[in-house]
């Protein structure tokens, strides 16, 4: 095995950029919120939790980001809804 780099230097051998935002690069999918950022996970994974998947289909990826945008707009307050409530995508 090789010798231990630490994490900013790997990541600049490799010339890749730490992506800090909540929001995803530019990709072919359409795919808006960056989750793999650090505050963002937790929720995406208790969403796939929620809806009993570990894979989620594209209609499930993008209601989970509509909700992440709905959070922001709202200044991130939960809604009266309850948890309970289950749209149609899950």
């Amino acid at each position: 095995m090789g010798k231990r780099i630490d994490f900013d230097k790997a990541m600049s051998q490799a010339k890749i950029d730490r992506n800090d935002s909540i929001y995803a690069k530019p990709n072919k999918f359409g795919y808006k919120i960056n989750i793999n950022h650090p505050q963002i996970k937790p929720l995406f994974d208790r969403y796939k939790k929620w809806c009993g998947e570990k894979i989620l289909s594209d209609r499930q990826r993008f209601h989970f980001e509509n909700i992440i945008f709905q959070l922001i707009a709202r200044g991130g307050k939960k809604n009266e809804q309850s948890d309970t409530d289950r749209s149609s995508d899950c």
